[in-house]
């Protein structure tokens, strides 16, 4: 398809869909002369969707000026350039005016939340929900001590996800509410409750009431410890990693579970690593497994 470039008269514009490989993404990525700085997360992201299957032809184009220079889509070119063997469509505009790149990626970016909606999988506090399988993911999968971000998990992912397990889903709208009163990010509470009521939903709800009611807690209980590590921590404006607040979490779950007392919830000396970080105890009897 050949455009009309109103910048240079009698220079056409060329729109085409091209088959992408690795090759071809580095070559393009070459004449790269003037672009924003790669945010890695994101382009982990595109990989992760591309390797496994979940990235789909959008419609959304990599843009090139009158000479082949990138103007837009470098993320997604740095993605593909890690693949091997694996070739991706991609719509290619050449021929625009290098000016143009200012206004280029200015649109509101949909969010997972916005796709959970869309797609109708959650029905209240999409942004709540997201954000909690956002960090539920990778715990579950095992990946807090890997490239653990916030933004670690593409918004393909997370819609995925909730699709085939739409359970997940309706525990996390359950405890959108309540997880904004227990002093950890709400998005980390609300993944901690999903994982700890997925092992034992009687315990989990009494774990949840005593630690947002905090009636009749003796001194020595571990729910009580950790409330009021997380008070400190939020009084004091004390950041916290999620990865920590889980671990904090699941300690108190597990000391409790067992009838232990604690004067104190405190990190590990040297902090969680692979090796120490808590597993959530499960029942007696009940071996550990797959979640599915």
């Amino acid at each position: 398809m050949h455009l009309v470039n109103s910048d240079q008269p009698g220079a056409p514009m060329i729109s085409q869909v091209i088959e992408i490989d690795a090759p071809m993404a580095r070559r393009m990525l070459e004449n790269n002369p003037n672009n924003r700085p790669v945010r890695q997360a994101r382009v982990q992201q595109y990989y992760d969707d591309m390797v496994s299957g979940r990235w789909l032809f959008n419609g959304e184009a990599i843009k090139l000026g009158p000479d082949g220079e990138l103007l837009d889509g470098q993320h997604r070119l740095q993605a593909i350039a890690r693949t091997s063997g694996q070739k991706f469509p991609m719509l290619v505009v050449r021929g625009l005016s290098p000016d143009t790149q200012v206004t280029m990626d200015q649109g509101a970016r949909r969010t997972p939340a916005d796709q959970l909606t869309l797609t109708g999988i959650a029905g209240h506090n999409t942004t709540m929900v997201a954000a909690a399988l956002r960090v539920y993911i990778p715990w579950l999968e095992g990946n807090l001590f890997g490239d653990f971000t916030r933004t670690a998990v593409s918004t393909t992912r997370i819609v995925e996800f909730a699709t085939v397990y739409p359970e997940t889903v309706a525990l996390a709208e359950r405890f959108t509410s309540v997880a904004s009163r227990l002093k950890c990010r709400p998005a980390v509470a609300c993944a901690a409750l999903i994982r700890l009521t997925e092992i034992d939903e009687d315990a989990a709800a009494e774990f949840l009431r005593l630690w947002d009611s905090m009636i009749g807690l003796p001194a020595g209980s571990p729910i009580l410890a950790l409330r009021q590590r997380l008070d400190h921590l939020h009084t004091h404006k004390i950041r916290t990693s999620d990865r920590d607040q889980i671990g904090l979490i699941v300690a108190a779950w597990n000391l409790w579970r067992r009838g232990k007392s604690v004067s104190k919830l405190q990190r590990p000396k040297g902090g969680f690593t692979a090796e120490n970080f808590p597993e959530p105890a499960y029942p007696f009897g009940r071996r550990r497994g797959g979640r599915r």
